[in-house]
C-alpha cells in the first residue's frame, strides 16, 4: 500500500510538473517581441525568472522551518545542476527564435529518448519491453508534431532545442543520482534556482543587455514564470524522480508538449495541422501504457 501510495504521488507529480512546464512560452513569447515596451532580453528573463523562484522557495523555507545549511559537496553538485538546469532553459527559450512554440515545445521533448539511453546504457536499468515502445509511441508523435512542411522550423533551432533536451535529460538524472537525491526537496530547488540567477544576471551584465521590469505585464509574466512554470515544476519534478525514477518521470513529461501546442493554437494561433493531431494520438496513450505499467509492477 505504502509503496503504490509513493508511485501514485511521483505520477501525480511528474504530471504537474510536465504541464506547468508547457506554460513557459504563454508568459515568455511576449517579452521576447523587440518592438514590445515589455520586451526583455532571453538572459534577464530567466534572470527575473530564477531569482524570483529562489526568493518564493526561501520564503516558503523560512515558514517551514527548513534549513538552508548544505556543505560544500553539496554546493558543488548544486552548482553543476544549475549549470545543466540554466542550458536547458536557456537553449529553449532561444529555440523559439527559431520556430514556433509548440514545435520547439515538443523537439524539447524529445529528452525521455536520451533519460532512457543514458539510464539503460550507464545505469543498468531495466529494459521492459511496455517503456521501450511507449518512448518509441512518444517519440515517433513527438517527431510527426516536430514536421514543419513549411520550412519555418530551421535546422539551427532544431539543434539549439535538441541541446535544451539533452540538458534536461542530465538535470533528470543527475538529481536521482547524486548527493541531490537525498536532499530536502526545498532546499535542493532553492539553491539551484539561485545559483541559476546569479549565472544569468551576470550573462546578461556582460551582454550590456540588462533591463529593469517597468510594465505591469512584465511583472505578471515574470512573476508566472517563477510560481507556475518554476518553483511549482521544479518542485514537483523533484518529488516526482525521487519516488518513480528520471526515465518514468521523462515519459510523463509528454504533457508538456501537449499544453504548449494547445497554448500555442489558441493564444498565439499557431497552425493545428493534421500532423500535430497524430502525434497526440499516439503520445496520449504512451503516457497511459507507462502509468499502468509502472502501477502493475
Amino acid at each position: 500500500m505504502i509503496h503504490n501510495k509513493r508511485v501514485a504521488i511521483g505520477i501525480v507529480a511528474g504530471l504537474v510538473a510536465a504541464v506547468c512546464y508547457g506554460f513557459i512560452p504563454f508568459f515568455t513569447l511576449p517579452m521576447k517581441v523587440d518592438s514590445s515596451a515589455d520586451y526583455m532580453s532571453d538572459a534577464a528573463i530567466l534572470f527575473y525568472r530564477f531569482g524570483l523562484a529562489a526568493l518564493l522557495v526561501g520564503l516558503v523555507m523560512l515558514v517551514r522551518r527548513v534549513s538552508f545549511k548544505i556543505t560544500r559537496g553539496e554546493l558543488v553538485t548544486l552548482t553543476y545542476l544549475a549549470f545543466i538546469s540554466d542550458g536547458s532553459a536557456l537553449f529553449l527559450i532561444d529555440g523559439y527564435n527559431y520556430m514556433s512554440s509548440g514545435v520547439a515545445t515538443t523537439l524539447h521533448f524529445m529528452y525521455p529518448v536520451v533519460t532512457a539511453i543514458i539510464m539503460m546504457v550507464f545505469y543498468d536499468e531495466a529494459r521492459r519491453l511496455s517503456t521501450i515502445s511507449a518512448i518509441v509511441m512518444a517519440v515517433v508523435g513527438v517527431g510527426i508534431i516536430s514536421w514543419d512542411p513549411t520550412g519555418h522550423t530551421t535546422l539551427r533551432g532544431v539543434v539549439i532545442v535538441l541541446i535544451s533536451a539533452l540538458c534536461y535529460a542530465l538535470y533528470l538524472i543527475r538529481v536521482n543520482r547524486s548527493r541531490a537525491a537525498t536532499m530536502n526537496s526545498f532546499t535542493l530547488v532553492f539553491y539551484v534556482m539561485l545559483i541559476g540567477a546569479f549565472i544569468f544576471a551576470g550573462e546578461a551584465i556582460r551582454q550590456n543587455n540588462f533591463q529593469i521590469v517597468t510594465t505591469a505585464e512584465q511583472v505578471f509574466d515574470l512573476t508566472s514564470l517563477a510560481i507556475i512554470c518554476t518553483v511549482v515544476t521544479n518542485l514537483a519534478l523533484v518529488v516526482s524522480v525521487k519516488r518513480i525514477g528520471s526515465t518514468m518521470t521523462a515519459v510523463i513529461g509528454a504533457l508538456e508538449p501537449l499544453t504548449a501546442v494547445v497554448l500555442g493554437c489558441i493564444v498565439f494561433r499557431e497552425a493545428f495541422t493534421w500532423q500535430i493531431a497524430t502525434g497526440i494520438l499516439l503520445i496520449l496513450p504512451a503516457v497511459v501504457i507507462i502509468i499502468l505499467t509502472r502501477r502493475r509492477n
